[in-house]
């Protein structure tokens, strides 16, 4: 079967209701704002194709396919084509079936446009929720984009031992989560504060940049002239920039010395002895 014409003459869903009506088989393509394939076999919708410009999107079950057509329903100028089918060989679904989906998907936008979410510049997650909510288990990848990997020293320092061992507990219970090797946050944090005081460098990276803080650069060496004692030194107090990580706190003027770094290395050890 070969069809083609404009999208202004025919719409997406009488082009699907041709297709089950008439009992075809074949790959109808959709060519507009949007692009996108429908796969039928002998009527029944078995998959579908989305192309973008990051990319395309291809489905077979039938949630995949709704989400297709809940895109392509949208256009509404263009030209299709229905050429041979390329498509999955499977039973597939009705048209009914499929655009059921889509008009819940459809209701759903309504209401997420009426709250405001889509003009947004931006959408946080709320600190609490009134009720115990459900996700369903093919949404649940986006959630774990949303949160990046975390460690137990992370949340017991935020929130507490306690709540730290009771969230970790249900993740576990509830088999949502996993360990993750050479994780490149608050696990390492240690490791990257002693390499920041390690001996050679003029400053700790965490000290920042203020006017107030004075330099641990050792100035260029000299041979002096005749060997004379030292007088000890007091130094001013400047103004200070305080960074606290996880207990230890040092203000920008201080002087790290290799007991200082070995001290670090010592507390982390026993961080990861937890």
């Amino acid at each position: 079967m070969h069809l083609s014409g404009q999208l202004s003459d025919w719409s997406i869903n009488d082009l699907l209701q041709i297709m089950q009506v008439t009992s075809k088989t074949g790959s109808l393509d959709i060519e507009g704002q949007r692009r996108g394939r429908i796969h039928f076999r002998e009527g029944r919708l078995t998959g579908a194709e989305l192309t973008g410009e990051n990319g395309s999107y291809a489905g077979s079950d039938r949630s995949a396919i709704a989400d297709i057509l809940y895109v392509l329903s949208t256009v509404e100028e263009g030209s299709f084509s229905v050429g041979a089918a390329d498509g999955p060989e499977s039973k597939g679904w009705t048209i009914e079936e499929v655009l059921l989906d889509v008009v819940a998907l459809q209701s759903l936008e309504g209401e997420v446009v009426d709250a405001g979410l889509f003009e947004a510049s931006g959408v946080a997650l709320v600190n609490q929720i009134q009720e115990p909510i459900t996700i369903e288990p093919e949404d649940w990848h986006v959630f774990v984009n949303l949160v990046p990997p975390f460690t137990f020293n992370y949340l017991e320092s935020r929130y507490g031992r306690g709540a730290a061992v009771r969230v970790f507990h249900t993740l576990h219970r509830l088999g949502m989560a996993e360990t993750v090797a050479d994780l490149d946050g608050e696990a390492v944090w240690l490791d990257r504060l002693a390499e920041g005081v390690a001996p050679g460098e003029s400053q700790p990276s965490w000290a920042g940049n203020g006017d107030s803080a004075e330099s641990t650069e050792a100035p260029p060496e000299t041979e002096p002239e005749e060997e004379a004692e030292e007088e000890p030194v007091v130094a001013a107090k400047p103004d200070r920039i305080q960074a606290n990580m996880k207990g230890l706190s040092a203000p920008a003027n201080t002087t790290l010395t290799d007991g200082v770094y070995d001290e670090i290395r010592r507390l982390r050890s026993r961080v990861g002895e937890k």
